[in-house]
Formats: structure tokens, sequence, C-alpha cells
């Protein structure tokens, strides 16, 4: 191609602006929350044979997040034992009162809280769902500045779950 074809050529208008614009607006977070197991139930057993389903579905099982005793220091946090333990495997359900159920796992949780369930009222037939589940809680080290060593202590394990529609 010689250079004054070049310039005479029509360059085509780009779509691909038009198109990224319309998916973004699609793909949009119309609502989104977070909150607790311990809001829908109080049983620790239930929690813990969830924790520990994720636990053993989990392919990477990165315990302590990867570190090992020589990576704790005097500014070192405190790092749980399934820190990095989550799963997709969240499911909301609706019974036929309307409640809305969250399953973890396939294991039912329990009936969301009355308040959150109005808002998801609005989203749950018209948008798209995506929720997680955190581990919390549960076997955790630090470095102690009393003793100068590594300790390990244990709370009460917990999920995190975070829910959205787009």
């Amino acid at each position: 191609m010689k250079i004054c074809n070049f310039f005479k050529s029509k360059k085509q208008p780009a779509t691909t602006k038009l198109k990224k614009c319309t998916e973004t607006k699609s793909q949009k977070i119309q609502y989104e929350t977070k909150f607790t197991a311990n809001d829908l139930t109080q049983d620790r057993h239930l929690m813990e044979s969830i924790i520990n389903k994720m636990v053993k579905e989990d392919p990477f099982k990165n315990f302590y997040t990867g570190k090992v005793d020589a990576d704790f220091g005097p500014l070192s946090k405190r790092v749980y034992k399934y820190d990095a333990i989550t799963t997709v495997n969240v499911n909301l359900l609706v019974d036929s009162d309307n409640h809305y159920i969250i399953n973890v796992e396939g294991i039912e949780l329990g009936k969301i809280p009355e308040l959150i369930s109005k808002e998801f009222a609005h989203y749950y037939e018209t948008y798209l769902l995506t929720a997680y589940a955190y581990v919390t809680g549960g076997y955790y080290k630090e470095y102690s500045s009393a003793s100068q060593e590594v300790i390990e202590g244990f709370e009460p394990y917990g999920l995190d779950l975070y829910v959205q529609f787009t």
C-alpha cells in the first residue's frame, strides 16, 4: 500500500467502544450485601460441617495463607488456618412462604433475615446472583512479643456470606 492510498482510505468507525459501554451497563451491580452465618443460625455443629466440607473440596488447601512459623515476626498479624478457604457453591432458594434460604456446599444454613429478604425480592427474578462464603475464626497463629515465639490459638468458627445481584 502506497502512502497516498493510506491517507485516501476511509477509516471505519469503531464499534467496540459502544459494545463495551453496553456490556458494562448490563454488568453493573444492582444490589450487594454481606452478613454472617450467625445472622441465620446459632448451630455451631452445622457451621463446622459446612466448613469441613468447604475445606475438603478446596483444591488448594493453602492453610495459614501459606505462611510457616519462620514468616511470623513482631509486626506480623494473626493468621487463621482457613483464612484462604472460600466457596462459590452458595445457592439462594425460595420456599413456599417466599422466605429466602441460603445453602452452602449443598447444606441448608438457614433463612435470610426479613430485612434483607425484602431487598432480595426486588432482584431475585430479574438479575444474576453471585454469592460467596468465607471461613472466619478457627485455629490461628500469631507472634507473641512477650514470649518472642509463634503461638497458636482458637476462636469459634464462623462464615461470612457475600451476595450480589448484577
